[in-house]
């Protein structure tokens, strides 16, 4: 079978809630998903399309409202909760206070499915717990208290746990929510690292389209009308999933630079001609102020970009005027008094 070569695979997966005096409520139906080793997954969807409960339902907390699910070949529905855990590793969102507990005593929590039935860590338990502290650059912490850590590394601590957990696939609920920009950019780049270094499976959630587009092997994108379509990023971007996913009145996805835009009319086109990354933030800074930057037949004016000595010049032909500028905001300042 084709599934054989899967380390995880839906087949016609339904996930939601059951009711006990209604019908169940279906958020996702007919999923027939798959995971092979080494691969990055990132869910994304809108709010409330069930991310997490697709999320919660892979990792056995919360039963499929029909279907099934399979890990190593086998259905969930068979494993223990002891045997799981040696396959499946888990790391959550929701705010953890555990007290005055060192960085090292919750990574070696990792270790419980393979202690022995007095919960003691073995030499090689050590051995493992070390090398995922080195791994994730928490060496000089293991000493700190995890609840006196930023929230990044407190995320960096809860993956080390999942790792110690030494299993083929780790699930991830919005790893990067409500942190700065380096350190989801940090946590993505050591998931990349780790699938690398261990050949380990990864499926993660997020809301950072941006980020997701960079880094993920496969998306698994959540549609308006709430199926998924899979891929890797730019097939998704290519053949419009991903415009038709997310676009609405007040924003468009704009597949040539992969970002979303504000959704405004402009009346006033200006064509920007110069080196390409000036032309890219001055491009940025006209749409941001209402005129569009495509169409550059029909366009109303000019913009030349030129390099001088180090120094740029920004030379405007527009409604029959021309001038010379030598900033974006003295640029943008005049244009938006016109």
């Amino acid at each position: 079978m084709i599934e054989s070569s899967k380390i995880l695979y839906t087949k016609d997966l339904a996930v939601g809630y059951k009711r006990k005096k209604s019908d169940d409520y279906i958020l996702l139906d007919h999923l027939n998903l798959s995971v092979e080793n080494g691969e990055l997954i990132c869910l994304l969807g809108q709010n409330g399309f069930g991310k997490s409960t697709l999320l919660r339902t892979l990792t056995g907390v919360q039963k499929p409202i029909k279907g099934d699910f399979f890990i190593n070949g086998k259905s969930i529905g068979s494993y223990e909760r002891s045997q799981l855990a040696k396959v499946l590793s888990i790391v959550l969102t929701e705010n953890l206070n555990i007290g005055e507990v060192s960085v090292h005593s919750v990574v070696s929590m990792g270790r419980y499915p393979h202690n022995n039935w007095l919960g003691m860590l073995s030499g090689k338990d050590h051995m493992v717990i070390n090398n995922v502290l080195e791994i994730t650059g928490l060496s000089s912490y293991k000493e700190k208290m995890f609840n006196e850590l930023s929230d990044g590394f407190k995320q960096k601590v809860m993956i080390a746990r999942a790792l110690a957990q030494d299993t083929s696939i780790i699930l991830l609920d919005e790893p990067t929510a409500f942190l700065d920009i380096p350190t989801r950019i940090e946590i993505l780049s050591m998931l990349r690292s780790l699938i690398k270094q261990f050949n380990k499976s990864i499926i993660f959630s997020s809301h950072d389209l941006d980020l997701a587009l960079q880094t993920a092997d496969i998306i698994w994108l959540i549609t308006k009308d709430q199926k998924i379509e899979v891929g890797s990023p730019e097939d998704l971007v290519l053949n419009g999933h991903f415009e038709k996913a997310f676009n609405k009145k007040e924003i468009k996805f704009h597949p040539q630079r992969g970002i979303f835009k504000m959704n405004r009319t402009a009346d006033t086109r200006i064509q920007v001609k110069g080196n390409k990354l000036d032309v890219i933030w001055t491009e940025r800074a006209l749409e941001r102020i209402g005129i569009a930057t495509d169409g550059n037949e029909k366009a109303d004016g000019v913009i030349q970009i030129d390099n001088k000595d180090g120094k740029l010049i920004w030379h405007l032909t527009f409604n029959s005027e021309t001038g010379l500028f030598y900033s974006i905001s003295g640029l943008i300042k005049y244009l938006r008094n016109k």
